[in-house]
């Protein structure tokens, strides 16, 4: 097996050369290829605090899925395995994988202290009888490709520049529960998706995102926040009215796809104001959508055979 090798964190355009190139090599070598990542992002462990996932684990799965991955072997990243010497790692991965070849990025370290480059992985592979391909870094508009620059893309709520990178729209998912009503109150009913742990999040305010429901790709408008105009504290989540969609979608799992922010969050003085302004968004997002995918919706469309 050819291996392309690393965290895949978004699986980005620069991660797609690697899949590439793994395809091919596989394909000379005539044997099959595959994706060996981990499970538990290495700095979840090392930057708990701080450091927060584009995708959670089943999202990850999803976008292999569209990807076409054949095999994607996940390693359970633990403070054993970040101990391992960089020779340690290699051995572990040929005794739990048969390799016959590995691709990984210029910049993939591993090992204790990341003390392994690509210079000692092309010795270690050439001690086993392994091929290697490293991959340059890919650039958009001379700034490198990365998972870093998906995640200040997304934190500064910039969504056109992460699909840019990513090379479809960011997505949230999650199964919809009650929320407090008050969207069906206003005539939006929306469904509620609780903000997962550990996952970066685009900064409170109001989006245009697409969903498949039943098959149909549909407009949505998207909040994300604690709703202000109303008393109370709650806990940040996400609010999807779904444009067109009728069927109950309780208990549900859904997957949201963001195309554009439209706006910051704020607090109305009135739920009046909230509804003339919420009736605005839709249309926005109404018409924002639509010309998605009428011009550029045919790639996300490909997942839709796995939601």
């Amino acid at each position: 097996m050819i291996y392309a090798l690393g965290a895949f964190d978004g699986f980005h355009l620069g991660h797609r050369v690697l899949l590439e190139t793994a395809a091919a090599v596989a394909q000379k070598q005539e044997t099959g290829w595959g994706v060996i990542t981990f499970e538990g992002h290495p700095r979840m462990l090392l930057d708990k605090n701080k450091f927060k996932l584009l995708f959670s684990p089943p999202e990850r799965d999803l976008i292999a899925k569209y990807l076409a991955v054949p095999r994607m072997e996940k390693i359970h990243f633990t403070r054993e395995f970040a101990a391992l010497s960089p020779s340690d790692f290699v051995d572990c991965i040929g005794t739990k994988y048969s390799v016959k070849g590995l691709v990984t990025g210029a910049n993939f370290r591993f090992g204790k202290d990341r003390a392994g480059n690509a210079e000692l992985l092309a010795s270690l592979c050439r001690e086993r009888g392994w091929s290697l391909n490293v991959i340059p870094s890919r650039f958009l508009e001379n700034k490198v490709i990365s998972s870093t620059a998906v995640r200040a893309a997304v934190a500064g709520g910039d969504m056109t520049l992460a699909a840019r990178l990513l090379g479809y729209p960011y997505m949230v998912s999650g199964r919809v529960a009650h929320g407090d009503g008050r969207g069906r109150e206003l005539a939006f009913p929306t469904a509620n998706l609780c903000l997962l742990p550990g996952k970066i999040y685009p900064p409170h305010g109001v989006y245009a995102a697409v969903t498949v429901i039943d098959g149909d790709w549909r407009a949505s408008a998207l909040n994300i926040g604690s709703n202000p105009t109303f008393d109370g504290l709650r806990p940040p989540r996400c609010e999807a009215h779904i444009i067109g969609a009728e069927c109950d979608l309780y208990g549900r799992d859904i997957t949201l796809f963001i195309l554009k922010r439209l706006r910051g969050e704020e607090k109305f003085p009135s739920a009046a104001a909230l509804c003339a302004r919420v009736a605005e968004d839709v249309k926005q997002c109404g018409a924002l959508c639509a010309e998605y995918l009428s011009q550029e919706g045919s790639e996300i469309k490909k997942f839709a055979r796995y939601l």
